[in-house]
C-alpha cells in the first residue's frame, strides 16, 4: 500500500511540473508575441483595423475599392499609387489628421472622401498609425544597393511571409515563437549571426546552425509557413542587395 502511495505521490509529482512547464512555455510565448507586437508598425496595423481603414483601402490598405464619380478607386498605400498624393512623411501625417494632405486638391465628384481623424486619435496613435501606413508604402528611397535588395525581396516574395518591408508580423503556427520572424526585431539576430548564415537560410531554407541542432530543426521542420530553398534562383548579387536592404530596414526603425 505505501509502494502504491509513492508512486501515485510520484505521479502526481511529475504531472505538476509538466503542466507547469507547460504554462511555463505558454507564458514565454505569449511574451514574445506582446513585444513582437509592441512595435509602432504593429500598433499602427491595429489602430487601422479599429479605425475602418481597410474598408476603403482594402486588406492591409493593398486594393482600394472603386470610387463613384471618379474614373479609378480609393488608393491602395502598396501599389504606388498613394506615392502619388504624398511627397513626404508629413503629407502622410495630413491626410489620416486633416483627410488632406496641404496644397492637395480634393475631385469634387468623388463620392468616397478621406475622413478627418484627428478628434478620434491620440497623438500616440497618429505616430503608430503614419508608421503602418508608410511601412505599407514602402515610402523612401533606400538609396543604392538597399534600394535594389528591396526590389529583389519583392521579386521573390520575401514580403508575403516577413511583412512589408520585412517588418512583420505574419503568424506561422507551429513556429518556435507562433509568427514569421521580422527584419527589424531581434529574432533576426538570434537567428543570423553572420552574412554566411544569411545565405545559408535563403539558399538552403535553413542555416546549418539550426540544421545540426535537434531542438531548432524540430521547429523549422514542424512549423506550418517554412522558409523555401532559392538554391540558384537567387544569385550573390541579389544576396548582396537583400544583406543590404535588411540591414538598412533595422538601422531605419518607422516611428
Amino acid at each position: 500500500m505505501a509502494s502504491r502511495l509513492r508512486w501515485w505521490t510520484w505521479a502526481l509529482v511529475l504531472l505538476v511540473l509538466a503542466e507547469g512547464a507547460a504554462l511555463g512555455a505558454l507564458l514565454v510565448r505569449s511574451r514574445w508575441q506582446r513585444s513582437a507586437e509592441g512595435t509602432p508598425v504593429q500598433r499602427g496595423r491595429r489602430v487601422a483595423e479599429r479605425m475602418g481603414c481597410f474598408g476603403c483601402h482594402g486588406p492591409s490598405g493593398a486594393a482600394g475599392i472603386p470610387n463613384p464619380g471618379t474614373d479609378g478607386t480609393v488608393p491602395a498605400w502598396s501599389d504606388g499609387t498613394w506615392m502619388m498624393y504624398n511627397d513626404s512623411e508629413a503629407d502622410v501625417r495630413a491626410w489620416i489628421a486633416d483627410g488632406k494632405a496641404p496644397g492637395t486638391a480634393i475631385d469634387p465628384q468623388a463620392l468616397l472622401r478621406m475622413p478627418a481623424y484627428k478628434e478620434r486619435l491620440t497623438a500616440a496613435e497618429l505616430d503608430d498609425l503614419t508608421a503602418y501606413v508608410l511601412t505599407e508604402m514602402q515610402f523612401g528611397d533606400p538609396g543604392g544597393q538597399a534600394a535594389a535588395g528591396r526590389d529583389a525581396a519583392h521579386r521573390l516574395g520575401c514580403f508575403g511571409c516577413h511583412g512589408a518591408e520585412g517588418r512583420g508580423l505574419v503568424a506561422n503556427p507551429g513556429s518556435f515563437k507562433g509568427y514569421t520572424p521580422a527584419w527589424d526585431g531581434a529574432d533576426y539576430a538570434e537567428l543570423v549571426e553572420s552574412p554566411e548564415e544569411l545565405r545559408q537560410w535563403v539558399r538552403n531554407g535553413v542555416s546549418d546552425r539550426f540544421r545540426d541542432n535537434p531542438a531548432a530543426r524540430r521547429f523549422v521542420e514542424g512549423q506550418v509557413i517554412k522558409m523555401p530553398a532559392y538554391k540558384d534562383k537567387v544569385g550573390d548579387a541579389d544576396l548582396a542587395a537583400i544583406e543590404a536592404y535588411i540591414a538598412w530596414v533595422r538601422t531605419h526603425p518607422r516611428r
